[in-house]
């Protein structure tokens, strides 16, 4: 399967046109990702439970790919819980508040799962703020994010995680991309001693060349973004209105979605 991470309207139609099998939906994709605006989610759920009865938006033409997804299964809405940006994922208590009604918020439309991770000040898992965000989603499941990748010890936070409840693992293998020899045998060493209790699912820099590696390492699920980049107008003023070095979005592109999912079902 193929999830996609998307932070508009318009990359999870294209995502949805390819013919992801899931969606992550976040805000500020090159930040990381952010929590989306409950706004935008609502919109891709409308989008999500249109499929089978025509357009699943009032932009699709006539061809549109859409109108033949009649007997697909309607990709699920995976929502990211994560309140700033920051590569410490330590949070305050007024930050797990933020989070915790955001995870109320979603649950009340019916998202299919969440997407969240908390660590300490000494990047371990911090068990604490994990817990409560497990808890106050279930029944929804949560998948733990890429904060793992900058856990000190690898095999032992997989180990908490699975004791905390989630049952997804996003992972780069520790590395910027997922693909690289260290990150395979991370990815390796984590499906041969815990593949029976979560699932590993790659993300970061999982592309169409690469993505069938992870599949044949015995993983169910690759993570990816399918991105373009979209470059914005120049505007003619010193001021900075973002953090990001390039002004510049993320669209997901639904013929790269197609392409994965060629590879990943070949």
């Amino acid at each position: 399967m193929l999830e996609v991470c998307v932070d508009s309207l318009e990359s999870a139609l294209n995502a949805v046109h390819g013919g992801a099998e899931e969606l992550e939906v976040c805000s500020s994709l090159t930040e990381g990702g952010l929590t989306s605006s409950a706004g935008l989610v609502k919109e891709i759920l409308d989008v999500v439970n249109k499929i089978g009865t025509g357009r699943v938006y009032k932009t699709c033409p006539e061809c549109c790919s859409c109108l033949k997804l009649v007997k697909v299964k309607k990709p699920k809405v995976n929502v990211m819980i994560r309140c700033r940006t920051g590569s410490d994922f330590c949070y305050s208590e007024q930050e797990m508040d933020t989070m915790l009604a955001d995870v109320d918020v979603f649950k009340q439309i019916s998202v299919d799962r969440f997407v969240f991770g908390a660590l300490t000040n000494t990047q371990d898992i911090d068990v604490v703020n994990n817990a409560k965000v497990v808890a106050s989603a279930k029944p929804t499941p949560v998948t733990f994010h890429r904060a793992y990748d900058v856990c000190k010890d690898p095999l032992k936070a997989v180990e908490k995680i699975i004791e905390l409840g989630f049952n997804r693992l996003l992972t780069s293998g520790q590395r910027s991309s997922a693909g690289e020899i260290e990150a395979i045998e991370l990815i390796t060493s984590i499906i041969a001693s815990f593949a029976d209790k979560i699932q590993v699912m790659p993300g970061a820099g999982v592309t169409v060349s690469n993505a069938k590696t992870f599949i044949d390492l015995g993983c169910k699920i690759v993570h990816s973004s399918c991105k373009r980049v979209r470059v914005l107008p120049k505007i003619e003023t010193n001021l900075s209105m973002g953090t990001s070095d390039s002004e510049c979005i993320y669209i997901t592109d639904e013929n790269v979605v197609r392409k994965m999912k060629d590879v990943l079902n070949s």
